[in-house]
């Protein structure tokens, strides 16, 4: 009797087991990439009508990586399925203000169809990228930002308390996503520090590139010499993970 039912159990067990990976291989997942430059982030529709099939023991992902330089911002989404990864939210505020500003946002979850962010509102901080910062009257930076290459790059004045003109790319590949950007303008961050070390968001990984040697920016004190500003080490604006 005792041999009967421990087969029992281990028959229920195997049919258990079964149907587990037979409803993980039938993850359902919004599918799709957007690459896009806007003056208003909050334009930006992140939705998609592509649907797709996971892999068994995939989950679905969105990710997204946010870059702004004077008026414009440049957006990098991705959504589907992934083969890595936990359930997850991490946010990380790469480059805070003022300057160049970069933030990127990624999700991991395990439900059918749970990728289903439209837009950023709750990620891109209007407080902070709508606030207009204190302009220089002196220290100016080519400014631009362009998914491929800059047309032109107009001088522009900067935010009082950046002290460098950027001038580098991001090459940003994974998750369908294959796209080089280009960004100029003024930060507070050392020469190629825009990422500030972490280089992966969700499926995409970032190369950052600084061909050009950033300029210091240096100030007239009361007596007319020249005093050039300390250099700082950006650390992490903000680094968020949540386990769902």
């Amino acid at each position: 009797m005792g041999a009967r039912h421990a087969q029992g159990l281990l028959l229920l067990f195997l049919l258990r087991a079964s149907s587990t990976r037979t409803l993980a291989q039938h993850l359902y997942c919004h599918k799709g990439i957007s690459m896009s430059l806007e003056e208003d982030p909050r334009a930006f529709n992140w939705t998609t009508e592509r649907v797709e099939t996971c892999d068994n023991g995939a989950l679905c992902q969105e990710s997204l990586m946010m870059v702004k330089s004077g008026a414009k911002m440049a957006l990098l989404a991705t959504k589907g399925c992934n083969p890595e990864g936990i359930p997850a939210i991490t946010l990380v505020q790469h480059s805070p203000p003022p300057g160049i500003m970069v933030v990127s946002y990624s999700s991991y979850c395990e439900h059918s169809f749970c990728n289903n962010r439209k837009n950023i509102p709750e990620i891109w901080n209007p407080e902070i990228s709508e606030q207009a910062p204190n302009m220089s009257t002196t220290f100016h930076c080519p400014t631009c930002l362009a998914l491929g290459a800059c047309s032109s790059a107009p001088s522009l004045p900067c935010p009082i308390d950046t002290t460098r003109c950027y001038q580098g790319k991001l090459q940003v590949a994974g998750g369908d996503v294959d796209s080089t950007l280009e960004v100029k303008g003024c930060t507070s961050l050392p020469r190629c520090g825009l990422m500030s070390g972490i280089f992966t968001i969700g499926p995409m990984w970032v190369k950052e590139m600084c061909p050009y040697q950033s300029l210091i920016q240096s100030r007239k004190v009361g007596n007319g010499a020249t005093t050039w500003l300390p250099i700082s080490i950006g650390r992490f604006g903000l680094l968020l993970l949540l386990l769902l």
